[in-house]
């Protein structure tokens, strides 16, 4: 498996495509690349999201007990 770092930047670059018609393709063309490393992929951008939510579901309470 390659540096989660390289997969990281290449995931960043598929995401930033603006068409998603393209964006599809090219997760699909990357997948097919690198089979063994959707797991890691899939466990990155997962991982990334699941940490946005409670961030902002504190700041919520606070705002409304104010």
């Amino acid at each position: 498996m390659r540096d989660l770092g390289v997969i990281e930047a290449e995931l960043v670059e598929i995401s930033a495509i603006a068409d998603d018609s393209i964006k599809l393709e090219r997760i699909i063309a990357w997948c097919a690349a690198h089979p063994d490393e959707v797991p890691v992929a899939l466990h990155l951008l997962l991982g990334r999201r699941s940490k946005e939510p409670p961030q902002a579901s504190k700041s919520q309470p606070e705002s409304k007990a104010e």
